[in-house]
Order: C-alpha cells, then sequence, then structure tokens
C-alpha cells in the first residue's frame, strides 16, 4: 500500500511539475531589482504544486518563493540569455552542411525578394556569374523540395544578422523556389541602380542647393508638363534598359524624380512672394530686342515684365585653342568675342508667378548670338 501511494505521489509531482514546465535545477529569470539589475538569473531549488523556491545569490536571503507563473518570473525559453546560442536541429545542421555553398547565390538575390537583406555582387543579367547564381538557385530548390521540407531559420541570435542571410535556412528555400520571379525584379534592380537619368539628377540638384531654388526648364517641365517629359524620359531611357534584357522601362523608373520635383515646387511656391525683381541698371534697345525674340520663339505667349543690362559696354573675351607644340613652347590661337549679361522678368503662360532669368548675349562678327537665354528661372511676384 505504502509502495503504491509513493508511486502515486512520484506520478502526481511529475505531472504538476510537467504541467508547469519547470523542474529542479532549471535556470530561470527573477525580477528583483537588485544586484544592479531589473532582472537577475536564478536556479530552482525547490518545486512545491504550483510554487516554486528561486535562488538568485549565495547569501542566505538570496532566495525567493513565487507562483510559478508569477510575472516576477521567467522561465523555460523566455528565462534564456538573449546572446546564448540555441542548438542547431539534426535537420538543420545537415542542411547547413549540404546547402552552405549555395549562400553566395542567395546573398545576390535576396535582396530582390524581400529589402531587408543586403544586395551581394550578382554581376549583370546573362554574365557568367549571374547564370551561375541561378544554376545554383535551381540546384537548392531541388534539395530543399526532396530532403528539407519545411526547413526553418536557424533562430540564435548570436548568429543571425540583421541584412544578412547566413542561417535563415527557411528564407534560402523559399528563395530558390521564386528564383524565376526573383530574377526579374533583380534584373530591374540592377538596371536602375546603373542606369540613372541623365541632367535631370544634377537640374533637380540645382534647384534644391542653389539660393531662391532657381527651376531650370527641364524641371519646369517635370512640374508642369509631366507627361510630356516622362514621355520623352522614358524613350531616353528605353535603350539603356534594352542593355539589360528589359524590353519595357518600369513605371517606377522616374517616380523619383517626379516626387523630388513636387518637394522643390513647394520650397519656391512658399518663397516666391518674398521675392521681387531688381531693375538692372543699363538699356540696350537692341540686346534687349534680340532677347525678346529668342524668348518668344521659345516660350509662346510668353509676356516680358522688365528687362535690362548689367553692363553698359559689351566685355570683351579671350579663349585659347592649343594649335601646336615643340620641345619649347606651345602655340595657341587666341579669339576675342565680346558679350552683355542682364536679366528679365517673364511670364510664361500656364506658370504661377513670374520668374526672373538672366541671359547672355554674345557678339560675333555676324552679328549678336545666344550665349545663354531661357536656362532657368527663379519665381517670384510680378512687380
Amino acid at each position: 500500500m505504502k509502495i503504491l501511494l509513493v508511486a502515486v505521489l512520484c506520478v502526481f509531482l511529475g505531472t504538476s511539475v510537467l504541467a508547469q514546465g519547470v523542474s529542479v535545477g532549471d535556470s530561470v529569470q527573477y525580477q528583483c531589482f537588485c544586484l544592479g539589475a531589473e532582472w537577475v538569473r536564478g536556479k530552482v531549488e525547490r518545486v512545491d504544486g504550483g510554487n516554486v523556491r528561486v535562488r538568485y545569490g549565495n547569501m542566505n536571503n538570496q532566495v525567493v518563493t513565487l507562483p510559478v507563473n508569477s510575472p516576477k518570473l521567467k522561465t523555460g525559453n523566455a528565462a534564456r540569455n538573449p546572446l546564448e546560442t540555441i542548438p542547431m536541429t539534426p535537420a538543420q545542421r545537415a542542411f547547413d552542411n549540404e546547402a552552405g555553398k549555395y549562400k553566395n547565390a542567395i546573398q545576390a538575390f535576396a535582396h530582390y525578394y524581400d529589402s531587408r537583406y543586403f544586395a551581394g555582387n550578382i554581376g549583370l543579367p546573362g554574365r557568367e556569374m549571374w547564370q551561375r547564381s541561378m544554376a545554383e538557385l535551381a540546384e537548392l530548390d531541388s534539395l530543399c523540395r526532396s530532403r528539407y521540407p519545411g526547413i526553418t531559420d536557424w533562430q540564435s541570435p548570436n548568429y543571425l544578422r540583421e541584412g544578412y542571410v547566413d542561417y535563415r535556412f527557411g528564407l534560402w528555400c523559399e528563395v530558390a523556389a521564386n528564383r524565376t520571379a526573383i530574377e526579374k525584379n533583380a534584373r530591374v534592380g540592377v538596371a536602375a541602380s546603373a542606369i540613372n537619368l541623365g541632367y535631370t539628377t544634377e537640374n533637380l540638384n540645382f534647384g534644391f542647393n542653389e539660393p531662391d531654388n532657381p527651376l531650370r526648364m527641364e524641371v519646369q517641365d517635370m512640374i508642369w508638363n509631366r507627361e510630356r517629359w516622362r514621355a520623352s524620359k522614358i524613350a531616353w531611357l528605353k535603350p539603356k534598359y534594352a542593355e539589360y534584357g528589359i524590353t519595357s522601362v518600369p513605371a517606377t523608373a522616374t517616380a523619383e524624380a517626379e516626387k523630388r520635383a513636387d518637394e522643390l515646387w513647394k520650397l519656391v511656391e512658399r518663397g516666391a512672394l518674398n521675392r521681387s525683381f531688381k531693375q538692372p541698371p543699363w538699356r540696350d534697345a537692341a540686346v534687349e530686342s534680340f532677347v525678346k525674340n529668342k524668348l518668344t520663339a521659345k516660350f509662346p505667349g510668353v509676356q516680358i515684365i522688365k528687362i535690362g543690362l548689367d553692363y553698359k559696354t559689351w566685355v570683351k573675351r579671350a579663349s585659347e585653342s592649343l594649335v601646336a607644340s615643340d620641345d619649347y613652347f606651345n602655340y595657341y590661337k587666341v579669339s576675342y568675342n565680346s558679350y552683355k549679361r542682364g536679366s528679365v522678368l517673364i511670364k510664361i503662360p500656364g506658370r504661377p508667378f513670374c520668374q526672373m532669368q538672366e541671359f547672355v548675349v554674345g557678339q560675333s562678327g555676324k552679328g549678336m548670338v545666344d550665349a545663354g537665354i531661357g536656362g532657368s528661372g527663379t519665381f517670384m511676384r510680378c512687380d
């Protein structure tokens, strides 16, 4: 009878302990706000029904008895040190040994599956490195399906690094399985990083960086003739994307530039009412007529509000071009030209405010020439 009672009691206690998931000798964390920390490591000394006795130091009073479900107690995985290594499962260890050779291919393409991961060295579409990586992903996909279905990432905090694919075995198999779609994204991504928008970026930067945020004419087209500008830019980009095997320019190719143009206009709009035209000191009817004709041709319907010149007389400028050289001298041809600089306040139809534009008119033996008219405009009041 006593033997039976002891056996039943052991089974009962064992079941109770197992149900609570705590047993003598387990490491736990105890919230005591002591020893310089909020949570301290402790060890279970005794389990008594729903209570546990935890020692968290060597002193006699560094022991506490708490309900096993107390919020001041962390047990099991919750009590694990965040930097403590979690052992791999047998399947993870086997996968690591067998599939580790595919890591570079995964790192190369994972970014185009999930942008949280860094882009690796992927090479150019169709080149040897690209083709080799795609072949390795096909091999990995076969391996995942045949021998490691359902494989998961190794969740060891000490080894997982943000942005890297190391030990993320579940991710590896996902990338391999979706490699065809990912390759299309990768082609676009590689092309987008290699292909810029030409002078568009420089023109936008000019507006952001210069005093009073002047808008070059391309940027003005982006704001007020966007559809036409976009069509022109897409046509310009098409042969560049074709070099990467992409027959259709992505719809997002100009999106970032268009967003920046809108942001730039908000800056211009806020400051325009605080600016006014500063009348230059000199006049020249012939030069002014020449400038007005050029502006009218460039901007049909433009209104010329005010105009003036910075120089009273033509300014002579010399330019040199190398024509020959010997052991002793370089020989240059020196050419002289003259120019006048000024500014004009204009109103272009369909655009708010007026804008001040600077101009340069050159003088040659054949008469006046356009040396810089209609390049950029600083928006301001029309008075």
